[in-house]
């Protein structure tokens, strides 16, 4: 069966497959969801200069408010393509015939640059190997298709079953149907994914809060603390300074990797409650009007309205399954 091309298909694959890291996409397919990011760039960007203003003051008007909670939704949504995105590059990757292990390797070779900067060995390294890796992505990205046999993504990736499933088998299903928005999850695979994303998020959190404070008091005990020059701090941290900055950017990777499948296990959980999804674009578009009253007109009953949407949301993921013989 021939595959639709042009750009819309592209999209609706590169959502759908975000779980799918053994199948191929081709030069078509990863180069029309290039445009669309690249598109979505300069929106960013065009806003970012629109609204820089408002951003960067502290009191704002109602108007101004909503403006910002809107602004900031917009800058979190590549967050919401980092993980589809890796699963596409990998799939490219296996489609011109490269292991796509290989990736990994460019992603630590550039990675190896700043090291060497700090070691004393100038700016250079930090400057070429990125630019060197860079140009390989690209001649790889860039390379045709290559006849190969793969196993196709399921139509419906989805169990066939949700009763009781297993933390195990609900990982695993947050992850393969990390872009699906069709189909339901049950109450247990929905609350298994939250058990696995605070296991992910909280202990990185505390070690990012551990790991700065450790790093700051320890620079400014040695009197290598310099705030007016953060080129000058930076070298003063040496090597150690390059670690932890891989790490929290790392780490915050590791985040956005969540952030699709776990918006997309939500969605499919109101349904499987018998919830029109859309709810849950309702609550946050209310959550964000109440904030943006709260920081124009700070006032303490607005506090509870945030609560109570907070509750009813918590409610809805709670609920049975609609049908009675799905019940999780």
């Amino acid at each position: 069966m021939e595959k639709e091309t042009g750009f819309w298909p592209a999209i609706k694959d590169f959502f759908f497959r975000a779980g799918d890291f053994k199948g191929v996409s081709s030069r078509s397919q990863f180069w029309w969801v290039f445009l669309a990011q690249f598109l979505l760039g300069v929106v960013i960007g065009f806003v970012s200069a629109l609204t820089g203003s408002i951003l960067t003051t502290t009191t704002h008007s109602f108007a101004e408010s909503i403006i910002k909670s809107l602004v900031t939704l917009l800058f979190m949504v590549p967050m919401y393509l980092s993980y589809p995105q890796l699963s596409l590059t990998l799939r490219r990757f296996r489609d011109a015939k490269v292991n796509p292990w290989w990736y990994l390797v460019l992603v630590l070779v550039a990675l190896v640059g700043p090291l060497l900067t700090v070691s004393g060995m100038g700016l250079l390294p930090m400057i070429i190997l990125p630019l060197v890796v860079a140009l390989v992505d690209l001649i790889i990205l860039l390379l045709p298709s290559r006849e190969q046999t793969v196993k196709p993504f399921p139509v419906h990736p989805h169990m066939g079953s949700t009763i009781g499933v297993t933390f195990g088998a609900a990982v695993k299903d947050l992850f393969l149907r990390g872009g699906d928005f069709t189909g339901k999850s049950s109450r247990s695979q929905y609350w298994w994914s939250v058990l696995f994303s605070a296991l992910i998020i909280v202990p990185a959190f505390f070690f990012l809060i551990f790991s700065i404070t450790a790093a700051l008091l320890g620079s400014a005990a040695l009197g290598k603390l310099q705030p007016q020059n953060i080129i000058n701090t930076f070298n003063s941290l040496g090597i150690g300074a390059v670690i932890l900055v891989a790490i929290i950017l790392a780490i915050v990777y590791g985040w956005s990797m969540l952030a699709l499948p776990v918006l997309t296990v939500i969605w499919r959980r109101f349904r499987d409650a018998g919830v029109s999804p859309w709810w849950f674009v309702a609550f946050t578009i209310a959550s964000n009007i109440v904030s943006a009253v709260q920081t124009s007109a700070p006032n303490v009953p607005l506090n509870l309205v945030t609560l109570i949407l907070l509750i009813a949301q918590i409610v809805i993921l709670a609920l049975p399954p609609k049908v009675q013989n799905d019940e999780a």
